[in-house]
This record gives structure tokens, C-alpha cells and sequence, in this order.
């Protein structure tokens, strides 16, 4: 009997669709306005010249780090529906049961949050305003499969956005225009 219900527990317990997002990768892959193209070429590019001139000696990291500035437009500007959002990518992506977030050590859920996608590596997050009526971020996990990161991105064009929505991909310092189905 104790054998049956440790397995019940054990079985739901691994049955549930995670999303980690470690606390230094939120917005490391983001979605803005395609208004900021050019101004996220700039800064990739100050981003590339700051990793230059500060590498450590022996390539070991960097002697200081570089604060992104902040974006002329942001996804929170185009008033995008928490709740349409949450629809579009629904319809086309398995949603995650919850999104964890900080140190792999100690992960705690991210309350108000809605993740999609198609692995345990791979999703986008949408975030809330304080008042969840509206999109205040959207940030992607794309550590997985090239078909599965794929997949996410495409999903990304459904959603109901008034102008073009441009990926980021600060890490790896390219951008992307997000198409519209």
C-alpha cells in the first residue's frame, strides 16, 4: 500500500511541465518592439566592444561587467492583452504547469507567470503587468533542440502585438524580425 502511494506521488510529481529560468538569464532573449532594431544593433555592438576591452587575462571572463541601457520601446508599451497572448501561444505550444526561476540549487516558482513550449530547455515566459491585464516582458529559454527552439519561435508571430515584434538575443548578439503568420 505505502509502495502504491509513494509511486502516485512520485509519478505526479515527474508528470509536472517545468520551466527553469535561471536568475541570470531573464532577458537575455526577449522580444521588443521591432521599432528598437537599430537601437539593438548599437547596443550590441557597445556590448561587443565593453567584452573586448575588459576580458580578463587568459580569457578566464571579464575584469567589469556592462548594464544593458534600457530599450526606447518595450513590449509593455504596445498594451498587448495578457490573456490574448496567453491564447495565441496556447494554441500552438504545450504550456508549462510552472515556471521556476533562481539559483539551480534553490529554484522557487514565479507566481502570475504563463510559459509555453515544447521542451524542458525551450519556452518563452510571458510576464504580466501588476494589474495581469497586459504584457509587461516576454523572455525565452532556448537551450534545447534547433526544432525546438524553432518552434517557439515561430509561435512567437501569432501573438496579437498592434506593430512587428523583433527577437533579441543578447548572448549571442543577433536579432531577429518576427513574422507575421
Amino acid at each position: 500500500m505505502m509502495l502504491r502511494l509513494f509511486n502516485l506521488l512520485m509519478r505526479r510529481r515527474l508528470s509536472r511541465r517545468e520551466l527553469f529560468v535561471h536568475e541570470d538569464d531573464w532577458g537575455q532573449i526577449e522580444v521588443l518592439p521591432a521599432s528598437c532594431t537599430g537601437w539593438c544593433a548599437q547596443e550590441m555592438g557597445r556590448l561587443g566592444t565593453f567584452a573586448a576591452e575588459h576580458e580578463a587575462p587568459g580569457g578566464s571572463g571579464w575584469t567589469d561587467i556592462y548594464v544593458r541601457r534600457k530599450p526606447p520601446a518595450q513590449i509593455a508599451d504596445l498594451a498587448i492583452p495578457f490573456a490574448a497572448a496567453v491564447d495565441a501561444l496556447r494554441a500552438r505550444l504545450p504550456e508549462f504547469d510552472v515556471v521556476t526561476s533562481g539559483t539551480f540549487s534553490a529554484p522557487q516558482p514565479v507566481p502570475y507567470v504563463r510559459a509555453f513550449g515544447p521542451a524542458h530547455n525551450v519556452g518563452v515566459v510571458l510576464v504580466p503587468d501588476r494589474t495581469r491585464c497586459s504584457l509587461e516582458m516576454i523572455s525565452l529559454v532556448l537551450d534545447g533542440e534547433d526544432a525546438a527552439c524553432a518552434k517557439v519561435v515561430g509561435a512567437l508571430a501569432a501573438l496579437p502585438a498592434a506593430e512587428p515584434l523583433l527577437l533579441a538575443d543578447w548572448l549571442g548578439g543577433r536579432t531577429v524580425l518576427l513574422a507575421a503568420e
